[in-house]
């Protein structure tokens, strides 16, 4: 009789059988993986398309069956399938479309919070607001998410997810200060910025121009002169007005005065979206520029040894909202750049590409929100890091099908959807096979929110990202019926 295989074996048989239903992108995302595993390796991809079909779906429903879903947890709980490992071959994938832009890629940094404080079980999670009661408690993620310049998501090149240290109990405001005025920066959290800009120039394709664009907290001096040492691009909103060297700066002592005293050089309309206790509307901005250079601030105890005692060079972009419609708050952003702002068109052009950071927010939303990964029971931090490492994965190719649909609308579908994937929207959509010339870009987008409830009326737009989560899943219940009935001789192959 033959011998009966190991679990192991029985595994990696199930995983091949199984192959014939992939989401055919994560095969190809994942192709470069390397857990020290080739079983590992095809578990990783396995649970990835299991997700990837179903990402509104617990573990267990999205995997189909107990074997599936055992896997997962063991991959979830596999010390070699580490945050890094997972994301690495979605990295290298990065830098191979940043390469294909024919431009310059914005780098959005950004840090969103993760509360499991309604799994008080969950083990090795920090405090996530101002205490540190069971309620409040979760996981930070810091990532550099990098786009095109028409706002289109490419992935992921740097991400880091940890748990807060405990809160200091009864430290009022002013010792907070003096605390962190005395701590180095690497032992700040602060260091998340440092340590995402060096990753980001070091994993960035050669000869693509790479700009790294923030909000007003990576406005710290040790940022500034990490990207100087770097040769880095940035483009960071404010957050202090600056002391400047004023023989270098118009004879000015801050930032603001400088800016202040700049001749407006004209004035843009430019789109603010909504979101939750804000309507979309358009602003009319004007725009001024100065030439600063910023001293180093003062830095006390262990702090001074580290900190940096040369003065920053920097361009200082304003852009101030002249007239505000009734009940809505004034835009004034004061942006720092290392990057050539000679005139109004470079100014404007800056501004256009800080506007674009809203992209990492909604990326954001789309985990939160869409894949719900706040309601994952993985009872320790260590399986949830890799949890929402390779959710965010996920996350980023539906931002890219999204994204892309509306700035290369007229493109092929086949650019980004495989032959199965269309084929399947048409026989859901249109009970029908797809022609033989290809179809659009935009049209099999439009098709997945059909899937999922957008309607395509006049004035309803192009669909946004809630409903492209649903239409997502059933195209993939379709992918999956199909190839099921060509195995089972019910549908012709042909």
């Amino acid at each position: 009789m033959p011998k009966k295989p190991r679990i192991e074996d029985a595994e990696t048989q199930a995983l091949m059988e199984a192959g014939t239903q992939s989401v055919e992108w994560v095969r190809e995302e994942f192709a470069q993986a390397d857990l020290a595993d080739k079983r590992l390796n095809r578990r990783l991809v396995k649970t990835a398309e299991h997700l990837a079909r179903s990402p509104l779906s617990p573990i267990n429903e999205a995997c189909g069956d107990w074997a599936s879903t055992q896997a997962a947890y063991r991959l979830f709980d596999n010390a070699r399938a580490s945050p890094r490992a997972i994301l690495a071959p979605h990295v290298q994938e990065t830098t191979k479309r940043m390469a294909g832009c024919g431009g310059p890629v914005l780098v959005m940094q950004d840090t969103v919070f993760f509360s499991y404080g309604q799994h008080p079980a969950t083990r090795g999670l920090g405090p996530i607001g101002k205490s540190n009661k069971a309620h409040d408690r979760g996981l930070i993620m810091h990532n550099a998410l990098a786009f095109s310049t028409l706002g289109v998501p490419l992935g992921i090149l740097s991400q880091t997810v940890w748990a807060r240290r405990e809160v200091p109990e009864g430290e009022g405001r002013q010792e907070k200060i003096k605390r962190l005025q005395c701590t180095p920066v690497e032992e700040k959290e602060s260091a998340k910025w440092l340590r995402a800009l060096t990753e980001t120039m070091a994993r960035a394709p050669a000869g693509v121009p790479v700009i790294t664009v923030a909000d007003r907290e990576s406005d710290f001096f040790e940022f500034l002169t990490q990207a100087e040492e770097l040769r880095a691009h940035y483009l960071i909103r404010a957050r202090t007005d600056r002391t400047l060297v004023p023989e270098d700066s118009a004879g000015c002592d801050h930032m603001l005065e400088a800016l202040s005293l700049a001749p407006a050089l004209g004035s843009l309309t430019i789109a603010v979206p909504g979101n939750g206790g804000r309507k979309a509307r358009t602003a009319t901005i004007a725009v001024r520029i100065a030439s600063v250079t910023v001293k180093p601030p003062q830095r006390r105890g262990h702090a001074q040894s580290s900190a940096a005692s040369e003065p920053v060079s920097l361009t200082v972009i304003g852009a101030t909202e002249t007239a505000p419609s009734a009940g809505s708050e004034a835009i004034s952003w004061v942006l720092l750049t290392n990057l050539a702002v000679p005139d109004f068109a470079s100014a404007a052009e800056k501004i256009a590409w800080y506007g674009l950071r809203w992209g990492i927010e909604t990326w954001h939303k789309v985990l939160k929100s869409g894949c719900k990964v706040e309601d994952c029971l993985l009872e320790t931090a260590e399986r949830l890091s890799r949890y929402l490492t390779l959710f965010s994965i996920i996350g980023v190719r539906l931002m890219h099908v999204a994204h892309l649909a509306r700035a290369q609308p007229d493109g092929p579908a086949t650019a980004v959807f495989s032959w199965k994937e269309i084929e399947a929207l048409h026989v859901r959509v249109h009970n029908t096979r797809p022609p033989r010339d290809p179809i659009s870009l935009r049209d099999a987008v439009r098709m997945v929110g059909q899937l999922g409830g957008h309607l395509g009326r006049t004035g309803d737009g192009e669909p946004g990202m809630t409903v492209l989560w649903r239409g997502w899943m059933r195209l993939y219940e379709t992918v999956i019926a199909l190839q099921a009935g060509r195995q089972a001789g019910l549908i012709d192959s042909g």
